[in-house]
């Protein structure tokens, strides 16, 4: 886990030992995972020094990784109340408010970190990050370029960037970001992973499997990884492969609905209608059935069962939800409009 604690020895001019060796002992245990008591020193700290909002932004910072938020929230609060010119306090207290889904709050942090120290490149790239969340793709690709520009091998920046390019459509610039994120991180199962989304998503098939393979090859439990290579082996009629790739998601990932779709659309592809519609069903029971994430699925259901009215209706709602899926579904609406006709 990254260490964001500063070095402790300016503090020992400005008060106490105690309170300096609290701050330390809790920092050690914080490297050594042992958050509990990290929480403990830095508490005794505040106990020796109730001003000092060092002790509070650090056990706000624990506090915020075991996942409490309100009460890491207090902290970086009254660190702000104590010093309210100290950067990473906003930063920091903007992180907890996007995971409350306070997004504009959060924005509103990032901006006044960004305010204080004008170079805060993590502050730009969680600006960017929160930006996303809101789908304003064209605002977090200018603040991941910022933090980009202050800090060129900003690894993470490249790879949300090409994330929110994705988004755009803009497919050469996703895997441009894509590349240098790999560039700087070569055994990094992720980037590969999302490279492989976009060259499907150009239709570069053979490109999105070595990308997903390589994936795998890297995370041998990258359930999601086999599960992409399974679509890319779907739409080159390689149902076999297909089938077989959702099977071993499904063995890594058996909550995932998604996955059991994937296999229920190679299983059609198969032959195997009885298998497709057992795999589409459950895949909808854990999306849930009214989910827009399982109309795809919905979708084969109804079209298996000669409901092509409700397919259509089904893949449409699909689109409106991702419109990326547009290119994939789109056949699929036409077969069923045309077996529609058909069946007047």
């Amino acid at each position: 886990m990254k260490k964001i604690f500063l070095s402790l020895s300016f503090l020992l001019v400005m008060t106490s030992r105690a309170f300096c060796d609290y701050l330390e002992d809790g920092n050690a245990m914080f490297a050594k995972g042992d958050y509990d008591g990290a929480i403990v020193n830095f508490t005794k700290a505040i106990e020796q020094d109730q001003n000092n909002y060092i002790a509070y932004v650090f056990r706000g910072y624990i506090r915020q990784n075991k996942g409490n938020l309100a009460d890491a929230l207090a902290d970086y609060n009254k660190a702000i109340e104590i010093n309210p010119k100290y950067e990473l306090a906003y930063n920091n207290r903007g992180n907890v408010k996007r995971a409350q889904r306070d997004l504009s709050g959060a924005l509103a942090d990032f901006t006044k970190a960004i305010e204080l120290k004008p170079d805060y490149a993590d502050a730009y790239f969680n600006r960017g990050l929160t930006k996303k969340v809101k789908d304003d793709f064209d605002g977090a690709i200018a603040d991941y370029t910022k933090a980009i520009e202050l800090k060129p091998d900003y690894s993470d920046a490249y790879n949300n960037r090409g994330n929110a390019k994705k988004r755009k459509d803009d497919w050469d610039g996703a895997i441009a970001d894509y590349n240098k994120y790999i560039e700087l991180k070569p055994d990094d199962a992720l980037t590969y992973n999302n490279r492989g989304l976009v060259k499907n998503d150009k239709g570069d098939l053979n490109g999105a499997i070595a990308d997903f393979t390589k994936a795998i090859e890297l995370d041998r439990n990258y359930a999601l990884a086999y599960n992409n290579r399974g679509w890319s082996e779907f739409w080159k009629n390689d149902f076999d492969k297909a089938s077989n790739d959702a099977t071993r998601a499904i063995q890594l990932n058996s909550k995932n609905g998604y996955f059991y779709g994937t296999r229920g659309w190679a299983r059609y592809g198969k032959g195997d209608v009885a298998g497709a519609l057992e795999d589409c069903k459950k895949a909808v029971e854990l999306e849930g059935v009214n989910s827009l994430d399982a109309a795809g699925d919905q979708g084969m259901i109804d079209f298996i069962k000669g409901d092509y009215k409700k397919a259509v209706e089904s893949w449409q709602r699909a689109i409106q939800h991702d419109a990326s899926v547009q290119r994939e579904l789109q056949p699929w609406i036409e077969k069923a409009k045309a077996m529609q006709s058909t069946a007047k």
